[in-house]
């Protein structure tokens, strides 16, 4: 199973479980990944981490260790590994803050740049105003969704949003 993961793939895996592991005692509770999905606006993260947690702990001890995480990170990457590649229009390898706006507008929903960029910064880690594939991972790691339409409402619901300019249907 994880020999078809890239080294890269592997350190991008293990930093990820670092940080969702808050309190360092080798595993992830229910209450930790809630609390990092209710960060980015996840609707019922109670619920989703709880379910995520059951899916994927096959010892039954209510929490997930390296390789129960790592299981439910291939299949989240198997999904979504897709759906990067389409956001990432002039295949460059990065998602940018145009690529949001264009996905919004394909979608029927006008968005704000300053939101685009606010999308954009919750999920770029190394602060270069891109979002590459390991960090995208990382957030629909988080944000349990299901598909692109279900991503884009996460995203207006989440804390970074400005309501002011939240993103309304096309004309």
């Amino acid at each position: 199973m994880t020999q078809q993961i890239s080294l890269k793939g592997m350190d991008q895996f293990r930093s990820l479980f670092l940080k969702l592991d808050r309190n360092n005692d080798g595993y992830i509770s229910v209450d930790e990944l809630h609390k990092e999905m209710e960060k980015i606006g996840v609707l019922s993260a109670d619920q989703k981490a709880q379910g995520i947690v059951d899916n994927y702990d096959w010892d039954g001890d209510g929490r997930l260790d390296y390789n129960e995480f790592l299981s439910y990170m291939q299949d989240r990457e198997k999904k979504w590994r897709i759906n990067f590649k389409a956001l990432d229009r002039n295949k460059c390898g990065v998602i940018c803050q145009e690529e949001i706006i264009i996905l919004f507008k394909e979608l029927g929903l006008v968005i704000s740049k300053k939101n685009a960029k606010k999308i954009i910064q919750m999920m770029d880690e190394d602060h270069s105003m891109t979002v590459d594939w390991g960090e995208f991972l990382q957030h629909v790691v988080l944000n349990p969704v299901e598909d692109i339409r279900d991503l884009v409402l996460s995203w207006q619901r989440s804390t970074v949003w400005s309501a002011p300019q939240a993103a309304t249907q096309e004309p």
